[in-house]
């Protein structure tokens, strides 16, 4: 785990195809929310990791505006005002300061602070958390194995996972069978 996590940035959105002709693009919120993407007044972009670009640095623009409906809410950037233009930022990520983040309810965590954290079983660390998967009902834990390396995916379910300590870097195993 980081040393201080604070000091840590957080993926909050992708954006999404354009919409209408003024470079406006669709943002698709990785929580749900969007009360904190509004307020943002600039904004990092990061290219998808799979992307093959001529340049994969991020880029930092000026929003321009939004626009919202029923639909969601769409944003746009200032030197990006035609879809053309604007298609270049398709597929990319918002990165912001944890603070800009959605704020978290009682029994939230960011997915990256998750990852790292040690699986401990009755007080014995099992597994390290490498990644977190999405998809299907519940979020899949990628548990790298103390022992032998091996990685294993446990559902990040209340049968499964017990107390989630971000402090202390750890989350509390219920069952040791699931490792098997």
């Amino acid at each position: 785990m980081s040393a201080n996590p604070e000091e840590r940035t957080l993926a909050i959105a992708r954006l999404g195809s354009p919409r209408g002709l003024r470079g406006y693009l669709k943002v698709h919120s990785f929580s749900g929310e969007y009360g904190h993407i509004l307020k943002l007044k600039e904004a990092v972009l990061y290219p998808p990791q799979s992307a093959v670009q001529q340049s994969s640095a991020p880029r930092k623009l000026k929003v321009k505006g939004f626009e919202e409906g029923e639909w969601g809410i769409s944003i746009a950037f200032a030197g990006y005002e035609s879809p053309e233009k604007a298609r270049e930022l398709v597929g990319m990520a918002i990165v912001v300061p944890r603070e800009q983040a959605c704020p978290l309810r009682d029994n939230e965590w960011y997915i990256g602070d998750l990852v790292g954290m040690d699986l401990v079983f009755q007080g014995s660390v099992k597994a390290t958390v490498a990644g977190v998967l999405d998809g299907g009902p519940d979020p899949l834990l990628e548990a790298r194995l103390l022992e032998d390396g091996r990685t294993v995916l446990v559902p990040f379910r209340n049968e499964f996972i017990g107390k989630v300590d971000t402090s202390a870097g750890s989350m509390e195993l219920l069952v040791d069978w699931i490792l098997s």
